[in-house]
């Protein structure tokens, strides 16, 4: 690499704690609607983090922000490297880079090393092998971020005792919980209302202490969302909002910037277009055929919500049951889609045989693909979405949720504790959770009125939590709550920044 283009991708070297001034990641952050910010990790020197997640989640701005914080704190500029490595050639390339910036800093620890796309690179979990067996290795700090669909995750586990245990987070969109409590000071400066506007400001400040864990009593649960029923409009506000934007940062920062400066309500087509162009060549880099991922994007879209199977889908797609395994495993590292397995109720555990439901990880990836594969606008088609199947969308997004509240890399994965539940007679629970105890079953019910009559009972299943749009009330073992009232106080796992 050229020392021009290591200077100019570490600009804290020539300017220190004002960079960001002149980092296009920053100055955007930092003069969008809303500069969102992630749970920080407490680093130590000897350690490699790694960060894997959805592309445009931000993942580039979040180690910016790290380092501003680092330089703020008083560390010097330069000691701390960062490498984009999507703009590498090779392993080797990365290699010098590395070796010049710690014998250039010998004397100076710890040093700090940021790594952005690092699974660009092939084998890329060997460098950070080499890196973690190095004589060197007790003066640095290694953060590496990845998204690319490779399967970081199997080249992340061939690191054991490497240093990485324990150090790796996710990054994925943001969750309602999140988009809520980091936007509704600013939308409240903007909406008309004046009354609306002092009761986001309240709610801002109220629903930062009001917070729920799936496995905590459900009693309990109840009795902290009794709390925040009188802001039951302004988060289905709130709700309604998230929905079109998806908890990605920059696209939440379009649609608000869009809506509340320049008065013209929209998300910009290049943003649906971009994202796909990225999913895409992230295939055609891994040798794989986009045409397939587009053709399986599309039944996943025309079964939204139902379940299937594999074999099922790849006959109507003209392709082998093997082909839909690859695909599907592949969107699933990328994390672009989760695929939720059947339970068998009487051992405990899912039925990999059995049908299956996909859902992608956020609305916004739901809207990119079905403009895509429409060839409508992004924006209208998903205010079109959100008028025809907003029910469909929203149990996918409640999924997304539950899937996050105590995911840990290896330690734990989603798919110990989260399924759906259906028998030959047509009996279907849409969602069952394992507690630490029991299972509850999660029905969403996304209407005026739901008569308890209408949920599946099902032995084995202890507790039935019901999402409805409007009805708060306790029967035995079921409640029923308004959805927006419950994403908003649902905790996430600690490994999720």
């Amino acid at each position: 690499m050229r020392i021009e283009d290591l200077i100019n991708q570490n600009t804290w070297w020539k300017y220190g704690g004002d960079f960001w001034k002149y980092d296009k990641n920053l100055k955007e952050a930092k003069g969008a609607f809303t500069e969102f910010q992630r749970r920080k990790i407490a680093l130590k020197r000897g350690n490699i983090y790694i960060i894997r997640g959805i592309r445009q989640s931000g993942k580039t701005t979040y180690m910016k922000q790290m380092i501003l914080s680092l330089l703020n704190s008083g560390v010097e500029p330069d000691i701390i490297l960062y490498i984009s490595c999507d703009r590498l050639a090779s392993r080797k390339e990365l290699r010098n880079v590395i070796n010049n910036f710690v014998q250039t800093n010998r004397d100076k620890e710890p040093l700090y090393i940021f790594l952005d796309e690092i699974t660009y690179l092939e084998e890329w979990n060997l460098e950070l092998k080499t890196l973690a067996d190095s004589d060197f290795i007790d003066k640095l700090i290694i953060l590496a971020t990845g998204s690319s669909a490779v399967k970081i995750k199997e080249k992340a586990e061939r690191l054991p005792g490497r240093r990485v245990e324990g150090n790796e987070y996710y990054f994925k969109p943001l969750t309602f919980r999140e988009f809520v409590l980091q936007t509704l000071l600013q939308v409240a400066v903007h909406v008309k209302s004046p009354d609306f506007s002092a009761a986001l400001k309240i709610l801002e400040a109220k629903l930062r202490n009001i917070s729920t864990s799936m496995d905590e009593d459900l009693d309990s649960t109840m009795g902290k969302i009794r709390e925040i029923i009188p802001f039951k409009e302004e988060l289905d506000y709130m709700l309604d909002l998230y929905l079109l934007t998806g908890g990605f940062p920059g696209v939440i920062n379009e649609y608000f910037g869009n809506k509340f400066e320049k008065k013209e309500e929209g998300i910009g087509n290049e943003l649906y277009e971009t994202f796909m162009r990225i999913v895409l060549g992230d295939m055609s880099k891994i040798r794989r055929s986009d045409t397939i991922a587009r053709e399986l994007m599309r039944g996943i879209v025309g079964r939204y919500g139902t379940k299937y199977s594999f074999t099922t889908l790849g006959k109507a797609l003209e392709l082998s049951h093997q082909t839909v395994m690859e695909y599907l495993e592949i969107l699933e590292d990328a994390f672009l889609i989760e695929v939720v397995h059947s339970l068998d109720i009487s051992k405990g555990r899912p039925k990999l045989k059995a049908n299956k439901k996909i859902y992608f990880s956020s609305p916004f990836v739901y809207y990119c693909v079905e403009s895509f594969i429409s060839g409508s606008d992004g924006f209208a088609d998903s205010k079109e979405n959100l008028m025809r199947k907003k029910d469909k969308i929203m149990e996918g997004v409640v999924a997304n949720h539950l899937i996050q509240t105590k995911e840990e890399p290896y330690i734990k994965e989603w798919r110990t504790y989260l399924w759906f539940f259906y028998t030959s007679t047509g009996k279907e629970v849409d969602l069952v959770y394992k507690k630490e105890k029991d299972m509850v079953g999660i029905e969403l019910k996304y209407k005026e009125e739901v008569d308890k009559r209408e949920i599946t009972r099902i032995n084995g299943i202890a507790e039935y939590i019901v999402l409805t749009k409007n009805q708060y009330e306790r029967f035995d073992s079921m409640a029923f709550i308004p959805v927006s009232l419950f994403l908003s106080v649902l905790e996430k796992s600690r490994r999720l920044l």
